[in-house]
């Protein structure tokens, strides 16, 4: 069976949505089921066009996400926010989830909100976050 695991972020429009897409181009997808919410996510939210210029250019389509709030989502085996006040929510609206199944994708830093700056910044939050990714040992979730 495959492990789902989900990533967290705010609005559910960049830094979740690209790490949902990141992580279905780095790893087996008969082991792992990817999805993205947001605390605060508005359902149907498109990613921003920033997030889908600065995936593109890694080769990361984000260009039909459409946003989930977390509220809507189904219990996964593994969450991972990009900042701490994620990880609340993840645990509050997941009571029975381990609480060590819910961490900072980049433990112990916070892969800051890219929302409202420039394509650079962008840039950066791609790269960070697409760095950490290879990085992670996700068959250890399993």
């Amino acid at each position: 069976m495959a492990t789902h695991v989900l990533f967290v972020c705010t609005g559910n429009i960049c830094r979740s949505a690209f790490a949902e897409e990141a992580a279905r181009s780095l790893f087996d997808d008969s082991k792992f089921v990817f999805s993205s919410a947001g605390t605060h996510a508005i359902s149907g939210a498109p990613a921003t066009d920033t997030m889908v210029e600065a995936a593109a250019e890694i080769d990361v389509d984000v260009s039909s996400h459409s946003a989930t709030p977390l509220r809507d989502c189904d219990q996964p085996d593994f969450v991972f926010g990009m900042e701490q006040h994620h990880l609340v929510a993840a645990r509050g609206q997941f009571p029975d989830l381990d609480v060590s199944r819910i961490r900072l994708l980049d433990h112990p830093s916070a892969i800051g909100d890219p929302y409202g700056f420039d394509l650079d910044t962008y840039r950066g939050t791609t790269s960070h976050i697409f760095t950490t990714l290879r990085a992670t040992d996700l068959e250890a979730l399993r």
